[in-house]
């Protein structure tokens, strides 16, 4: 049997000798040595539901930005979303902080499902959680604007095919859907990840990944106020998001290990880290919406979203165990897929006959519809062909090595 790696003692039992054994190990360390020995090396992954209902709200967050905040023509020549809902766009216009939750969200998920896999079964793992969902959605939005928008975007074949490999941003090509650009975020996420994973996930070696990304994270902040950049390194490092990401996966060591200072100082250090491109980020959201950005409510949300992650390591939403919150975990990701211009396609439609209420309401309704039908019957077994594909395809390949 392999070895179980502990995480190191909190602050509060380091030097302690009255709650150690015998053989120098903390109680609340043996009892995670012998939940990890207990656990089968691919055990299933317990679902959690409040994270679930975390992902749909930030999916929600982001469409009713697009929707009712974001510049746009849906709504008519010259006529913003903000005009047309003037009080609401006071809270729709933060809505895009929907894109950060779901980063920190996917820090802990991504290490959650890592964990004791190997490097080919977390690739394919994450390959058909992206990519079959989301090259559906290229042609499914393509079919749609082509068909029936009166308000632009026309893609053409050469952008099609090279938005179905993701690398549309680094080639210089115009994404189908605007919301693409956060999947690249997370493929190279994901790429790290499978670095890590290459090497063994252990409790260690998660922390001194964190610790030297952090540091990086640092240096190509500093190194771009002095206005030098490291093209290949802020490529792949992406230090503009990667706080997110490792306060998510210290999070879920904090859930799945107990608290440790160390980990909350680097939560710590990736908040003071967010905040501190606060007002250049607010100065580039008013571009998009065309309206003041408040910073200190940005700092709010940011810290909002921190908090509600914190609650999700230490077990403080764990009451949110309701079964139908996994549905909503399911629509999540066709959701924010497919909700950007097909929704604005629909609000374009429709915004004449009907009251701008009415309009936003049909049009939510229908991409929650349109999310539902697509996580069903194209996601659901579409993923599961693509991996079973992949999984028999890697077999071969272990048993021809042999």
């Amino acid at each position: 049997m392999a070895k179980t790696e502990l995480p190191p003692p909190s602050a509060g039992q380091a030097g302690s000798t009255a709650g150690a054994t015998a053989d120098g190990m903390t109680r609340a360390q043996r009892r995670v040595a012998a939940r990890e020995t207990r656990l089968p090396k691919n055990q299933p992954i317990t679902r959690l539901r409040e994270v679930d209902l975390l992902r749909f709200i930030a999916a929600a967050a982001v469409m009713l930005f697009h929707y009712t905040a974001r510049l746009n023509p849906a709504w008519g020549a010259d006529v913003t979303p903000a005009s047309v809902f003037p009080q609401l766009s006071q809270f729709t216009r933060y809505g895009f902080l929907g894109v950060e939750l779901f980063f920190l969200i996917s820090g802990f998920v991504i290490l959650m499902t890592a964990w004791g896999r190997k490097v080919g079964e977390f690739t394919i793992a994450r390959f058909t959680r992206l990519f079959p969902a989301y090259v559906f959605a290229v042609i499914f939005t393509t079919i749609i604007v082509t068909a029936f928008s009166r308000i632009g975007n026309d893609p053409g074949p050469l952008q099609i095919l090279t938005n179905m490999t993701l690398l549309q941003e680094p080639l210089g090509i115009a994404s189908v859907d605007g919301v693409y650009w956060s999947l690249l975020v997370e493929l190279k996420f994901y790429f790290l990840m499978a670095c890590l994973v290459a090497f063994g996930v252990t409790y260690r070696r998660v922390v001194s990944f964190m610790g030297l990304w952090l540091i990086a994270t640092v240096a190509l902040q500093a190194a771009a106020t002095q206005g030098q950049n490291i093209a290949f390194l802020d490529f792949f490092l992406f230090p503009r998001w990667s706080p997110y990401f490792i306060a998510g996966m210290a999070f879920y060591l904090i859930h799945k290990f107990g608290s440790n200072l160390v980990l909350w100082i680097m939560v710590f250090v990736t908040w003071i880290i967010t905040l501190s491109t606060v007002t250049k980020e607010a100065a580039g959201a008013e571009r998009i919406v065309g309206v003041p950005v408040n910073p200190v409510t940005m700092y709010a949300g940011i810290t909002a979203i921190y908090l509600v992650m914190a609650l999700v390591a230490v077990g403080g939403l764990r009451w949110m165990s309701w079964r139908r919150l996994t549905t909503l975990g399911i629509l999540t990701y066709p959701l924010y897929l497919l909700h950007e211009w097909i929704g604005w396609v629909i609000i374009d439609r429709l915004h004449a006959d009907f009251t701008p209420w009415q309009t936003l309401g049909i049009t939510v309704a229908s991409m929650i519809a349109l999310a539902w039908l697509v996580a069903h019957f194209i996601e659901a077994p579409l993923s599961k062909t693509v991996r079973n594909a992949l999984n028999r395809s890697l077999q071969q390949m272990r048993a021809e090595g042999r």
